[in-house]
């Protein structure tokens, strides 16, 4: 009789365990669905789906306060930062030229941002470590060579170099030093892998892939512009009246390229942050500011309709396939 009741009494525990198990599974599934459901949180990877590791809080922290903020504030004040730090005696276009370069240099800092707190599905850190010969072999030889074709000053091309160059070395040692195996080999198989598109895999759904491709596009277009802004004045209708404005064109076309790589490189690690970024910067930033700019008439009517144009079009397709993902995952669950 006692061993009956005994049986029974833990019979009883036994359901109550599980029970509250289930409670709590199901909390957590609610909890899960939701954060995927809000598509800001998502992007911004808040709370993150895994502790952040050195190298990612250093990647997210020093690009927002090197990158975000000082953006952010160049294109409210550019008279400001400017004088600061520039040193740059601008005529006719060149402080709204200077305008869209610091909102351009925000979104570099908003995509390492992006990139730094993701998780990525690819394994290693092929998202972050692609920052590091942008920024000392890319953005650095491009602001060489514009010095030296004197489209900018010299102090305009020494800060951006210094800074750029130091931070993706700091971020190479990061990564160097708590990678079990780590060589520059291995950097380069981490770079690599995040690059190549590969649609239809579980490592990557269809709005990565998509918003990828989209970035080799953006890539694609600035890195032509950078270089040849005459064709970039011909196709977009500019006329440059200032002392620096076809240098500062051709710095805003170059940051666009990096832009372009860090959704390349962020979307080719099958995070669900960078489609999300990649619908954002574009129809939520860069389409309301280039259109206000060219209502105040603060830039030529080709410049500001191309870019809206595009950036419209792109963040349309990437909203779509993000949305037959979800659709796609809530058939799966």
């Amino acid at each position: 009789m006692e061993e009956q009741v005994l049986r029974a009494g833990e019979a009883v525990l036994i359901r109550r365990k599980q029970s509250r198990k289930r409670r709590e599974n199901a909390v957590s599934n609610g909890k899960e669905t939701s954060r995927n459901t809000n598509w800001f949180q998502t992007m911004l990877s808040f709370p993150p789906a895994a502790p952040l590791t050195s190298l990612q809080k250093f990647t997210a922290w020093s690009a927002f306060v090197m990158y975000l903020i000082p953006g952010l504030a160049g294109g409210v004040f550019p008279q400001i930062l400017n004088f600061l730090f520039f040193n740059m005696e601008g005529s006719g276009r060149d402080l709204d030229y200077m305008r869209i370069c610091c909102m351009a240099l925000a979104q570099i800092g908003f995509w390492y941002i992006v990139n730094g707190r993701s998780c990525p599905r690819v394994e290693g850190n092929g998202a972050i470590l692609g920052t590091v010969p942008e920024r000392v072999f890319f953005i650095s030889g491009a602001l060489i060579w514009m010095y030296l074709q004197s489209l900018i000053p010299f102090s305009f091309a020494i800060a951006v170099t210094v800074l750029d160059s130091t931070l993706a070395i700091v971020t190479f040692i990061i990564w160097y030093q708590n990678t079990p195996g780590a060589s520059l080999l291995q950097c380069l198989k981490e770079i690599v892998a995040v690059m190549l598109p590969v649609p239809f895999t579980p490592m990557r759904n269809l709005s990565s892939s998509c918003s990828q491709i989209t970035g080799y596009g953006k890539l694609a277009v600035s890195l032509i512009f950078t270089f040849r802004t005459d064709i970039a004045q011909d196709v977009l209708g500019e006329a440059p009246c200032g002392e620096f404005s076809k240098g500062l064109i051709s710095v805003y076309f170059m940051t666009n390229t990096a832009i372009g790589w860090l959704e390349v490189i962020g979307s080719g690690n099958g995070n669900d942050a960078s489609p999300i970024a990649a619908v954002f910067y574009r129809l939520a930033w860069n389409v309301p500011m280039f259109t206000v700019m060219y209502y105040f008439g603060r830039i030529e009517q080709g410049f500001a309709a191309a870019v809206v144009v595009m950036e419209a079009i792109a963040g349309v397709i990437v909203t779509m396939c993000l949305g037959k993902d979800d659709l796609s995952s809530k058939k799966t669950n």
